[in-house]
C-alpha cells in the first residue's frame, strides 16, 4: 500500500500572513494587535518583526497578497489588452469585455464563500491608515484605469470627466452590494446572498451600465451644424401704443 506524503507544514512568515489577513478583516488595522496575529499564528512577536519588520509592513504584505489574487482572477477571467488594441476591436466584443470585467468584479465581491479583500477595503475606508494612498495608488487607480480604457472605446465622443464618472457609476453599483450587504441582507431576508442572486446582480449592473452609457454618451456627441438658410426667423410684432377706450 502507498503511503501518500504528509503535507508540508506551513512555514512560519505564511502562518503570520494567513493569521494577520484574518484578524485585520475583522478588526481593522487600528483593532489589531501584532501580539494577537503572533498568537493566532503560534508564533512569538519577534518573529512577526523579523518576517515583516512591523504591523504595518505586515498590513501592507497583507494587502499585496490580496491584490495579486484579485489581478490573477482578472487575468484569468479575461487579460485586457492594450488601449491601441482596443480601439480596433468591434462595439460588440467592447460590451463582451466590459460584461466580463463587471461579472468578475461582482464575483470577487459577492460570492460565497467571502474573500477577506472585500472586508479589508471596506475597513480602510471606514478607518483609513496610512497605506491609502498605496492602496489607491497599486489597486484602485489600475483598475479603473482599465475599465476607463473600455468606457472610453464604447462611448469615443465622451470627454475624460464623463468617461471617469462612468466607472465610478459601475463601481459604485458593485460596492453598494458588498458595503451595504448586513442591512441589505435583512431587508432580503436571507442570510447570505445566494449564487444565483450574485449573478442576477451582475447581469442587471452590465445591463443598467451600458443603458446609462449610451444615453450619456449622445449627450457628449457633438451635434451637426445647422444648414444655411433652414432657420426661420421668427417676427416678433412690435405692441403699439393702446388706444384709450371711449367712455359711453
Amino acid at each position: 500500500m502507498r503511503s501518500h506524503p504528509l503535507p508540508r507544514p506551513r512555514a512560519t512568515s505564511e502562518r503570520l500572513l494567513a493569521a494577520a489577513t484574518d484578524l485585520f478583516a475583522r478588526r481593522g488595522f487600528h483593532g489589531t494587535s501584532i501580539r494577537e496575529i503572533a498568537e493566532r499564528a503560534g508564533a512569538n512577536v519577534a518573529a512577526g518583526h523579523y518576517h515583516y519588520g512591523s504591523k504595518k509592513g505586515l498590513y501592507l504584505h497583507v494587502l499585496r497578497d490580496q491584490f495579486a489574487r484579485v489581478r490573477t482572477t482578472l487575468d484569468r477571467h479575461g487579460p485586457l489588452a492594450s488601449p491601441r488594441v482596443l480601439r480596433t476591436l468591434p462595439r460588440r466584443q467592447l460590451v463582451t469585455l466590459l460584461a466580463r470585467r463587471i461579472e468578475t468584479m461582482i464575483t470577487l465581491l459577492l460570492a460565497p464563500p467571502l474573500q477577506p479583500h472585500g472586508a479589508l477595503m471596506l475597513r480602510e475606508m471606514c478607518d483609513p491608515t496610512d497605506a491609502m494612498p498605496i492602496i489607491v495608488r497599486e489597486f484602485i487607480r489600475p483598475q479603473t484605469s482599465e475599465m476607463a480604457a473600455i468606457i472610453t472605446c464604447l462611448i469615443p465622443a465622451a470627454g475624460r470627466h464623463v468617461v471617469e464618472r462612468s466607472v465610478r457609476s459601475v463601481v459604485g453599483q458593485a460596492l453598494f452590494y458588498r458595503f451595504n450587504m448586513p442591512a441589505l441582507l435583512l431587508v432580503l431576508g436571507r442570510p447570505a446572498y445566494p449564487r444565483r442572486f450574485t449573478r442576477q446582480i451582475a447581469t442587471h449592473i452590465v445591463e443598467f451600465s451600458l443603458g446609462g452609457m449610451a444615453r450619456v454618451g449622445r449627450s457628449a456627441a457633438p451635434r451637426p451644424p445647422a444648414r444655411p438658410g433652414r432657420a426661420r426667423l421668427r417676427s416678433r410684432r412690435v405692441p403699439g401704443p393702446r388706444r384709450r377706450r371711449r367712455a359711453r
